[in-house]
């Protein structure tokens, strides 16, 4: 086992030791393919790359961007990379590959794309000029991701805030409620001190009737034995 084991090491260090200039520096290279899905050149392009993806000696060379441009945010990023690329978009298909682009898709064009993924896929001094676009547009959208989060969060703590603000509330119109229901009772009594406080009135005022039927009543006896008295003499 131990054999078999140093064999394939040894077998794997001659391989990268023998390995030609080009396939040493090979790459994956970015293909941008902007489209419509209404366009039958771009269906036309899209399977050219299809099939040289299942091509052997083309497959781990490149790696399609597939933007399809029926979106704003789309269209907006193939207008953006047309002017960093210095060219009029005359519509769709758009493909940039390194530092060459094609405004459109012709069966004629394969050779010149499959010349120039080898081109890049061996310069490892290559820069692509749309990757800090790139870069910027994938980003972009875990900001808006970010964002939605953020707003989220607010909505969820104003509802929570609102939510007790209106508790307290409803335990403010409570307790002031049961205050009310306090003091009633205490105004009842006030009314019936007042009604209690008015009827030695009403009997001051019988007994004033009586005082003075009394005094008639005595006026009348003295009146009346004076007269007996005058009878008699």
């Amino acid at each position: 086992m131990k054999k078999n084991k140093f064999l394939l090491l040894v077998a794997g260090i001659l391989a990268v030791l023998f390995m030609t200039p080009s396939q040493a520096k090979a790459k994956t290279v970015n293909v941008y393919f902007f489209r419509s899905n209404s366009c039958g050149y771009c269906a036309a392009a899209k399977q050219f790359f299809e099939t040289l993806k299942e091509d052997e000696e083309y497959k781990d060379l490149f790696e399609i961007k597939d933007y399809e441009v029926s979106t704003q945010k789309n269209s907006n990023l193939m207008y953006d990379a047309a002017e960093i690329m210095g060219d009029t978009l005359q519509g769709v298909p758009y493909i940039v590959i390194g530092d060459e682009s094609w405004n459109g898709y012709s069966s004629t064009y394969d050779d010149d794309l499959k010349e120039k993924i080898k081109e890049v896929a061996s310069d490892d001094d290559f820069v692509d000029p749309l990757a800090s676009l790139i870069t910027d547009f994938e980003a972009g959208g875990d900001d808006g991701l970010i964002i939605l989060g953020i707003l989220a969060g607010v909505i969820i703590v104003v509802g929570v805030g609102i939510y007790f603000a209106r508790k307290d509330v409803d335990k403010l119109e409570k307790s002031i409620a049961l205050e009310e229901k306090k003091e009633e009772p205490k105004k009842e009594e006030v009314k019936a001190e007042k009604k209690t406080t008015s009827k030695p009135k009403t009997q001051t005022k019988t007994t004033t009737k009586k005082t003075t039927a009394k005094k008639t009543t005595t006026a009348k006896k003295a009146t009346s034995s004076k007269k007996s008295t005058t009878k008699k003499k």
